[in-house]
């Protein structure tokens, strides 16, 4: 009997091929992007799933001194060690901390720069690495030992044992002076121990050694006690008088290692601790569920089109003496037949699209993490209520369901209501998708806008000092082919020095703002693109002052009265905390655009622009503008240019522009994910449109035919059959409207630059399914309005 309801099912599928093959593939894409986005978020809301010890270890923060309302990770080296001392509820900590590389050098070979991160002896207590050789206790013990990754031992060694060998590390801040001392340019490692990665790690590292033992502060967990207490424990330090960057003003906080997984802080670059997104995690599992309901919608709709043959069959098989459990394992077999073969066919869709998924994300998910014990009990579940619960309700609907019943339920209005309902849920579906989409882009393309200055921007040099002569460099660089312009200064413009304003309020409290300062030659603004908004010329702010200095808008709203001209005045008179370290007195020469360096999620800091004359020494950074024609010769001059001014010097370089956008990571990765998912909506819809446009004209055959006996014309009647999916747009875009305005406002809210949510986002959401509908349905309607009458009506 199993053999002859196979050969049933399968009949059945063959009559309705199309319908069938449209079912399977629309299930199967709405299963395989639940899946990835389900595995991706079981994968970071479950960060240090296999650490025992993940619920005891806190992450210390404190309030910022340079702005007021933030909060920053540094701590004070000494801190964590007398918090262990002095309270019972503190049972170890651990501190981190990073060497700046440049190269890594083994012999006479020269590699790229790796993640050199420094850490304490205790490291083994929070984090449970696997040791695969060596002895990571002898790896943090010695100042001259460290520890690789699995992957980076492969990289370097092959796959001979590394334990032994020497690695020297070229420093980024060799030769710089620090208390006095110059720092040596590199600095030579034996490996001690290799360990191997595990998925869901919070910390991320090449290299791990141990800390120096002049260790000034970093990043710093505790592991504490069962009946620790956040507030509680914050609340009595405070009193205690523990000590913090802002003295008495200030508090520390502590939050779970999963809760700071989620945490930003500003100003910060922590690159050995790995962050994510919350708010990307929740939009994207809702757009994968939204996927999935359009797939199981079309899954439902599409059903209708064959259960009046199922109805027939069982019939033919009650009288041929088939039993009703028989009957309802042929119908169970169908629906697990169907929901199984999509599953099959997701996974293979899931495994191609996880390299991609991968990059749109900035996730680190596998396919074999689909098996893993976190995931694998989801995807289960979801097969099985896809297949049971359709299944349960077919098996009982049709085996007690007549011919009259079938056309008196899926003929008639009470079946009508039902795709009306699932068909307008599915464009509410792809309107809010496209508006959400629309709307992400215009602010995606807000800070594509803001950093449009830095694009074709190449970074050169060392901030902290180094053998890089970039005075040499850009002489060799002026006129080389693909060069637009050339610009020294004395430090990185993303990696700035900060400083700290304080304005007194009139209540007689205290705001602080962080400002960032800049020092650079007079083409400077030039080429970083920076727009004169009032003052003087570089070339006349040198001439006319002994030391010049241009401030950005924002610095001009928050210290200088309104209607007052700075031009030409003392920086101290708006300033009055002002000490640039010389003692000497700065004029503004002028007021400039402002400078956008972080994410538009925050306030665009205060500046102030120092400028040198071209005989200044104190220059470590190269800036290069690249001809946007000419990119490629550009680079190729730098690299040539390089190669003959530092031949010892690996050569490195920053993409300033792809730098900003990395810090507006958010936006990026939303507005990735939502083009993504409404891509896949519209193309599900379509797919669902083409099966009901040709179920709709093959119910509606005889009707067609009549009517055009009767003189109607082909546009009449394709107007009759595409009337009710308009209807079904103008309903759908009047439920999504305000749902969709709704949830964009309140991401929005979230960036202190932001653009509004246009009104022609919505009507374009709209517009472009109704568009695809016309079109995916107008070819059905088309081809049943210009057939031949005579077979319409011979076809009942």
């Amino acid at each position: 009997m199993k053999a002859v309801a196979l050969k049933l099912v399968l009949r059945s599928w063959w009559r309705n091929k199309t319908f069938s093959i449209i079912s399977i593939v629309s299930l199967a894409i709405g299963i395989a992007c639940t899946n990835l986005l389900a595995a991706f978020v079981i994968y970071e809301f479950n960060i240090e799933a296999s650490n025992p010890d993940k619920d005891k270890i806190v992450y210390m923060a404190q309030d910022s001194p340079m702005k007021s309302g933030e909060i920053v990770s540094y701590i004070v080296g000494q801190i964590p060690i007398d918090l262990k001392e002095k309270y019972t509820e503190v049972e170890d900590y651990l501190r981190f901390s990073a060497i700046n590389c440049k190269s890594v050098t083994i012999g006479d070979k020269r590699y790229e720069p790796i993640l050199i991160t420094t850490t304490d002896t205790t490291f083994a207590h929070f984090f449970k690495y696997k040791v695969l050789y060596g002895d990571l206790q002898d790896a943090l013990s010695a100042p001259d030992k460290a520890a690789l990754s699995e992957s980076c031992a492969r990289k370097l060694f092959g796959d001979a044992n590394p334990i032994g060998k020497i690695v020297q590390i070229d420093l980024a801040d060799g030769g710089m002076r620090y208390n006095d001392e110059v720092i040596a340019p590199s600095r030579s490692f034996q490996i001690a121990a290799v360990l191997k990665e595990y998925p869901q790690s919070y910390i991320r590292f090449d290299m791990l050694t141990g800390n120096e033992q002049e260790y000034h502060g970093g990043i710093a967990l505790l592991k504490v006690s069962a009946s620790f207490d956040k507030e509680g424990f914050a609340k009595k330090i405070k009193t205690d008088g523990v000590p913090t960057l802002q003295q008495e003003k200030g508090s520390y906080h502590f939050t779970s290692l999963q809760d700071s997984y989620f945490q930003h802080y500003t100003q910060e670059s922590i690159p050995y601790i790995v962050r994510s997104q919350r708010s990307l995690l929740l939009i994207g599992l809702i757009s994968a569920l939204l996927i999935l309901l359009i797939a199981c919608f079309n899954y439902i709709n599409l059903s209708f089109s064959r259960i009046l043959q199922q109805i027939r069959i069982v019939h033919t098989q009650k009288l041929m003496g088939a039993t009703r459990s028989e009957i309802n394992s042929q119908l169970f077999l169908d629906t697990f037949l169907t929901v199984g073969i999509a599953f099959l066919l997701s996974l293979l869709i899931a495994h191609d699209l996880v390299p991609a998924f991968n990059r749109i994300m900035s996730g680190r998910i596998t396919t074999g993490f689909f098996l893993n014990s976190q995931v694998l009990p989801f995807i289960s579940g979801l097969i099985l209520v896809l297949s049971v619960i359709p299944a349960c309700y077919m098996s009982r609907k049709i085996s007690n369901l007549t011919d009259s019943n079938y056309r008196i339920f899926f003929t008639g209005n009470k079946k009508r209501k039902i795709v009306t309902a699932l068909s307008i849920i599915q464009y509410v579906i792809s309107i809010g998708l496209i508006i959400g989409t629309l709307t992400i882009h215009a602010q995606l393309r807000l800070v594509q806008k803001k950093g449009e200055s830095y694009r074709n921007l190449v970074e050169i040099g060392n901030w902290m000092g180094g053998n890089v002569n970039v005075s040499t460099i850009a002489a060799e660089l002026k006129d080389k082919p693909g060069i637009a312009s050339i610009t020294r200064a004395g430090g990185s413009i993303l990696y700035a020095w900060l400083r700290q304003i304080i304005i007194d309020n009139k209540d007689g409290s205290e705001t602080y703002h962080s400002m960032v300062q800049y020092m650079g030659e007079e083409s400077l603004l030039k080429t970083l693109d920076i727009q004169i908004l009032q003052g003087v010329t570089p070339e006349e702010a040198i001439r006319k002052y002994d030391r010049p200095v241009y401030i950005n808008q924002r610095y001009a709203n928050i210290l200088v009265p309104a209607g007052e001209n700075p031009v030409g005045q003392p920086i101290q008179q708006y300033d009055k905390y002002f000490d640039d370290g010389t003692g000497q007195s700065c004029t503004i020469c002028g007021i400039v655009s402002d400078i956008y360096i972080n994410t538009l999620e925050e306030e665009v800091m205060p500046a102030l622009i120092y400028l040198s004359d071209a005989s200044a020494k104190n220059f470590q950074m190269l800036y290069v503008k690249l001809d946007e024609k000419r990119k490629k010769e550009g680079m190729e001059a730098i690299r040539t240019v390089w190669e003959k001014v530092n031949p010892s010097e690996y050569f490195t370089y920053v993409d300033v522009y792809a730098g900003f956008m990395q810090r507006n990571r958010k936006t990026t990765d939303m507005a990735n994910l939502l083009l993504m998912y409404a891509i896949i909506s519209i193309f599900l819809t379509c797919f669902g449109l083409f099966g009901m446009a040709l179920y709709a004209t093959e119910q509606r055959t005889k009707e067609i035919g009549i009517r055009k006996v009767n003189g109607a014309s082909t546009g009449n009647i394709m107007l009759l059959l595409l009337r009710q999916f308009a209807g079904w747009i103008a309903i759908a875009f009047v439920i999504a409207v305000p749902f969709t305005w709704l949830l964009l406002n309140r991401w929005l809210e979230g960036f202190a630059n932001r653009v509004s949510v246009a009104p022609i986002h919505f009507l374009l959401g709209g517009l472009t399914v109704l568009i695809i509908t016309l079109l995916t349905v107008g070819w059905h309607s088309y081809r049943a309005a210009s057939g031949n009458p005579v077979k319409s009506l011979r076809s009942e």
